[in-house]
């Protein structure tokens, strides 16, 4: 399979690399700083550029199979890159008949969440405003597309080592104030989703 990378330089981005060369696939990413992928493998080709170029996003979907989408930015960041960036992926993914969408998005974009979180819905209207706006964006314009997609909601992230004991549905009972997984469990289960229809359109919670 020939699958097509966007942020790839972040924390669960480097995990997908990763776990995708381990499974034998091809990859093709498209990364503003190439130096911050120091992986080196005949199987993955780096494009130089920008989610918000449309011709960068054209070349690198060109040929994929499936693209995954782990863009973020840090709060308090108002800039609107995941939005606008995701928008002309769909783009380019109908432009080159690129059907299925694997898209990493967070928890705190879930409304049950926010509603059962005084600190999360305190923090989606002040230092983390712009990265939800910006979330808004990018998960409508995913919704309202005719692809084949799956929006992930993972808990906190942190390092560690893939266990695949996380539990994830549309609706999930949280444990803890502040609950976490590991990004290489939140990659394993984007990368399952490649070949799996069972979440096909759903928004998906994920947690330990």
């Amino acid at each position: 399979m020939k699958i097509a990378i966007f942020g790839a330089t972040g924390g669960t981005g480097k995990e997908l690399v990763k776990q995708v060369l381990e499974q034998g696939h091809e990859i093709t990413a498209l990364v503003r700083n190439p130096e911050k992928l120091s992986i080196n493998n005949k199987k993955l080709k780096i494009i130089k550029g920008d989610v918000l170029n449309k011709d960068d996003i054209l070349k690198t979907i060109q040929g994929s199979d499936a693209v995954l989408v782990a863009l973020g930015v840090k709060p308090p960041s108002k800039a609107k890159v995941v939005g606008p960036g995701t928008k002309n992926i769909i783009e380019a993914m109908k432009a080159h008949n690129v059907k299925r969408l694997i898209v990493e998005s967070a928890m705190f974009m879930d409304d049950a969440v926010r509603k059962n979180s005084f600190l999360i819905s305190l923090l989606t209207r002040t230092f983390m405003k712009g990265l939800y706006a910006d979330k808004l964006v990018q998960e409508s314009a995913i919704r309202k597309s005719s692809l084949k997609w799956v929006i992930v909601r993972p808990v906190g992230l942190a390092n560690g080592p893939k266990t695949e004991t996380y539990r994830f549905g549309e609706s999930l009972e949280l444990k803890g104030l502040f609950p976490m997984i590991a990004r290489a469990d939140v990659a394993d289960f984007m990368l399952k989703q490649l070949r799996s229809d069972v979440n096909l359109h759903k928004i998906v919670l994920i947690a330990n």
